[in-house]
């Protein structure tokens, strides 16, 4: 299952677009304001459901349009499926495949998840736990059919422990009993212990592929940079984790949040022995992503599929000697889009074999059947 084409309408600086993919490496050069980035933003979100950078779809609505519209072109045994999004300013979207209504985009998420590569967007690497936990929680529910399920009962059950906190504090005479606890911390132990027994799970088989793309990027020894996973449940059994639950009501009622469990894991990156949030410069913070990036798509590639492959203006951050290993890495199979404002980056070998789709800074474009007509080519 490849994108084999992009329309879009309204999209940032670009009223009209479109752009069609190789099935292996797609090339997109132009310079800086071309729309390079765009044209990435655009399939995120309509496989994704989210932009890739701007705070909500409405905000990549051309300054002076009142909506947006993406189609994308989904190519699979000869067959073609659309699947397009539409956002006005008002409020209203719209999200059909094949002109079919959809209530989300859960259904190209799964089958065809998007991983993205955007330099100056260091939040896994640097910001809250919670984008790395979101990380694990992709690697989970790839190797686990039910981790998504069970961790949808797990939030469920933590939000009606977090109610009861709240209810209790407010009203202390008449706040929430014993027996009305009970049964959700029960739940919490049985669901949260399952999402760290598999979140663990996931990153050990996860480990080897990340230590192999992490040495054909790099040329470093594969584990001089380490995934760790930490949980505050570690060594509980179920009626522990229960236990732990009751013993921390008071302390978390006066907080009106639970402190145990799953939602507050983390994922740490060391290299060489120090957390790469502190104790890394920008540059190897932007390398340590590539290998995130590259590793779950490498990994998902040989367990679930072949997902898209986005690369955002990656190879202005590498050397000579690592895009040649980037490029290698990623020509294995599957498929690719790059973006980068100067073909030089590349070999003649390597353009050879590859889609290059040149963005004009006129707002035009040149290459694959481009100026073939129609206000798509405007």
């Amino acid at each position: 299952m490849i994108v084999s084409r992009v329309r879009m309408t309204n999209v940032r600086s670009r009223h009209e677009l479109r752009v069609d993919f190789g099935e292996g490496l797609t090339i997109l050069v132009g310079p800086n304001g071309a729309g390079k980035t765009t044209v990435m933003e655009a399939v995120a979100l309509v496989l994704e459901g989210v932009p890739l950078r701007a705070a909500g779809a409405r905000d990549l609505i051309s300054k002076d349009r009142d909506y947006l519209r993406v189609e994308v072109d989904i190519e699979e045994a000869g067959a073609v499926v659309t699947a397009a999004a539409a956002y006005s300013r008002d409020g209203d979207r719209r999200l059909t495949a094949d002109g079919a209504a959809l209530a989300d985009s859960s259904r190209w998420r799964e089958a065809l998840p998007v991983r993205t590569f955007v330099p100056d967007d260091l939040r896994l690497i640097k910001g809250s736990p919670r984008r790395r936990r979101e990380y694990l929680d992709t690697l989970a529910a790839g190797c686990e059919t039910e981790y998504s399920v069970t961790l949808r009962r797990y939030e469920e059950a933590l939000a009606q422990r977090n109610s009861l906190l709240r209810v209790s504090r407010s009203s202390p005479r008449h706040g929430a009993q014993h027996d009305q606890f009970a049964p959700w911390e029960s739940l919490l132990a049985q669901t949260g212990l399952a999402v760290c027994r598999w979140r663990a799970a996931a990153l050990a088989s996860f480990v080897e592929a990340f230590q192999r793309t992490h040495g054909a990027l790099t040329g470093d020894p594969p584990d001089s940079l380490r995934l760790v996973y930490r949980t505050n449940v570690a060594g509980l059994d179920e009626d522990g984790y229960q236990a732990r639950l009751e013993e921390m009501r008071e302390g978390d009622g006066r907080r009106t949040y639970t402190h145990l469990g799953p939602h507050r894991d983390d994922l740490r990156l060391l290299r060489k022995g120090l957390d790469m949030r502190d104790h890394a410069s920008q540059g190897e913070q932007r390398t340590a992503l590539l290998t995130l990036v590259l590793a779950e798509w490498d990994y998902q590639c040989a367990t679930s599929g072949r997902p898209l492959l986005l690369l955002d203006d990656v190879m202005s951050e590498l050397d000579a000697a690592r895009r040649r290993a980037l490029v290698a890495f990623v020509s294995r199979g599957g498929q690719v889009v790059v973006t980068t404002t100067d073909l030089q980056y590349f070999t003649a070998e390597e353009l050879k074999r590859a889609t290059v789709v040149e963005l004009l800074a006129d707002g035009g474009r040149s290459g694959p059947e481009a100026g073939d007509g129609g206000p798509d080519d405007v």
